[in-house]
């Protein structure tokens, strides 16, 4: 009777308190890790954007010369400029894939 009651006692006193400590801690690991979420998330978004830019400029600038040098009737290249153009501008398959697609079909040859 008297072991039951004190440990009726140090559960009423410590374990509110145990209690209070882990809520908080639980609140703070949370917000630590939405506020780390969100900044992921930040950097993430900024850094593909930027990709994406830079890489939809890339890919304009092979297009312009990819255009000037099929246009170019004098180059040695142009049946190979041409393919590639072709090959991409019908959608039959992405830009890169032209690209390596015609220049094995120009190597072979």
């Amino acid at each position: 009777m008297v072991l039951s009651i004190i440990n009726e006692l140090r559960l009423f006193y410590i374990g509110p308190r145990i209690l209070i400590h882990r809520n908080e801690r639980l609140i703070n690991h949370l917000l630590v890790i939405f506020v780390f979420s969100l900044a992921f998330i930040g950097v993430a978004e900024v850094m593909y954007w930027l990709y994406k830019k830079e890489y939809l400029r890339a890919k304009a600038k092979y297009l312009r010369e990819l255009i000037d040098q099929k246009n170019d009737l004098s180059s040695l290249n142009e049946p190979f400029y041409t393919c590639v153009y072709e090959k991409w501008k019908s959608g039959e398959m992405p830009l890169t894939e032209a690209n390596t697609m015609c220049s094995l079909k120009f190597e072979q040859n």
